[in-house]
């Protein structure tokens, strides 16, 4: 009788383990599915975390609050497209309008050195592809897109009903995937649920901040280094905050490539420009940022984005860091604390 609780104890953590394999291996078979699932949970912990701050500034009920926070959240977005809809549109049309040309002026100042040549042979060839004229193709069979865009604007559509529904059933869709477990491991699932809410709410609100600073930073840049559609621009620069470390590396390309248009050595201030905040950013904002919400290593954070990126596509490395935000709260939670019975801090507590 004495190896009762031990046997009792090996048999939670097989049933945890076997449980943790068989979600991972369900989400790998309709990982579209599980992506828009999370992307949809995502937008409903915004929709709580916006939610929470209202019951604490004023005395809501939580049903309340939630359509508040819900109207609040749509209503900004409609505000701001409103105010700024149609400058941004012309911001952004003006921004891949003018690639093009800026590529011909970069390209034309590149091949007067023999390095720039060969980086200009390089992207063309990488443009190109094995059969040499996909560009051409691509635009030729614009058309072939339509059906893309209509699927994409569908899942779209999806995200936002699952996340309205997620938004005021949690609880109840919370105990429901509990209910299946077998007593003591759906207490430790469920902890660790409920901190995984925390510390996305958390990362949400730091990446939140981080994005405004850096379109505003990079808005007031552009504008003094004289870039055209630099508010397009800037906004590119702080919606690619979402992706840490990639995101802002590719937002600097077109910068830099408008930037040719009005001179070469705008372009060079430009680039100078975009690693300076970047740097500025990321070794300075972004640590005081998410040293009051939740902190993740960079190094892994990046290994992360490049993982999910190679094995569930562009939307992988859109909601990598998320992601590996709720599997650090499982790891260490389940398996560190739990498992190994060792001390380690859980991102966002």
């Amino acid at each position: 009788m004495s190896g009762s609780p031990n046997l009792s104890g090996f048999t939670a953590r097989l049933v945890l383990v076997l449980f943790i394999g068989g979600i991972a291996l369900a989400a790998w078979v309709v990982r579209d599915a599980f992506l828009l699932m999370f992307a949809a949970t995502l937008l409903a912990i915004a929709v709580h975390g916006i939610a929470d701050a209202l019951t604490r500034a004023a005395p809501l009920p939580r049903q309340g609050a939630l359509a508040a926070a819900a109207l609040l959240m749509t209503g900004s977005v409609a505000a701001i497209l409103w105010i700024f809809g149609a400058q941004l549109a012309s911001e952004l049309s003006g921004v891949t309008d003018r690639l093009p040309g800026a590529w011909q002026r970069a390209k034309e100042t590149l091949e007067a050195h023999p390095a720039g040549s060969a980086l200009v042979a390089e992207i063309e060839a990488v443009a190109a592809g094995d059969s040499g004229g996909s560009l051409r193709g691509m635009l030729t069979d614009a058309g072939g897109y339509a059906l893309p865009f209509a699927s994409g604007l569908t899942s779209a559509l999806l995200v936002i009903f699952i996340a309205a529904f997620l938004t005021t059933s949690a609880v109840s869709t919370r105990n429901g995937v509990l209910l299946v477990l077998p007593k003591g491991v759906d207490e430790k699932v469920g902890k660790a649920l409920n901190a995984s809410g925390r510390a996305l709410k958390r990362w949400l609100l730091g990446i939140s901040i981080d994005m405004v600073i850096i379109t505003a930073v990079m808005a007031l840049t552009l504008w003094l280094l004289g870039v055209p559609a630099f508010l397009g621009l800037a906004l590119i620069a702080g919606l690619a905050q979402f992706v840490p470390t990639v995101g802002p590396l590719l937002a600097a390309v077109p910068g830099v490539l408008l930037a040719f248009t009005v001179s070469p050595m705008t372009a060079l201030w430009t680039a100078i420009a975009y690693f300076t905040v970047s740097q500025l950013e990321a070794n300075l904002v972004y640590p005081l940022i998410q040293k009051e919400t939740t902190s993740i290593s960079p190094a892994l954070n990046l290994f992360a984005i490049l993982a999910f990126g190679m094995l569930l596509g562009p939307l992988g490395v859109l909601l990598a860091t998320p992601i590996l935000v709720v599997l650090s709260v499982f790891v260490i939670q389940l398996y560190v604390q739990d498992t190994l019975g060792k001390e380690a801090d859980i991102p966002g507590a």
